[in-house]
């Protein structure tokens, strides 16, 4: 009988410390990310694999993807990198419902950039402002420009404004 005692005391003891019973609420169960970009919302606006690469021209251009999924239409007003206003392609982007705002690659219909001391693999904050939504924080991955970034496609637009 003792020894079936000490074996369920032992059996409860390494369930607990194992947190095996942490259930839904697990820290690590709660993480999101599953690129090399972040993801963020504020109110209807979701932001998709928001990241940095880091060029040859030492620019921090800005990856990404920003879709409004309310009926009402709201705007980027702002975008800071590392606390520094970036160079883009225009002065604000409208989020119209579903058309999405896409920073770099094919499809990308904005531009947005600054000039970037830090190294690939360090990560730095990105403040993006909204005309009616609540301001978001990221806290992005600086990636070189190598394998999937190579050659990046960026939008070009017919001017630019800087900061």
């Amino acid at each position: 009988m003792k020894r079936i005692q000490n074996l369920l005391v032992l059996t409860l003891l390494a369930a607990t410390l194992t947190a095996c019973g942490s259930g839904r609420t697990a820290e690590t169960r709660m993480i999101k990310q599953v690129t090399d970009g972040v993801e963020a919302q504020s109110n209807e606006i979701r932001l998709r694999n928001i990241l940095i690469v880091k060029n040859e021209n030492l620019e921090g251009v800005l990856v990404g993807t920003l879709v409004n999924w309310s009926d009402e239409a709201d705007a980027i007003t702002g975008i800071s990198i590392n606390g520094q206003p970036v160079t883009q392609s225009a002065p604000s982007y409208e989020l119209r419902k579903n058309k999405p705002v896409i920073f770099a690659g094919e499809s990308a219909n904005a531009d947005a950039f600054i000039t970037l001391t830090q190294t690939p693999g360090e990560r730095i904050p990105i403040v993006f402002t909204f005309e009616k939504a609540f301001p978001v924080t990221l806290d992005a991955l600086i990636v070189e420009n190598l394998e999937w970034y190579k050659d990046l496609l960026r939008y070009k637009p017919n001017a630019e404004v800087a900061p």
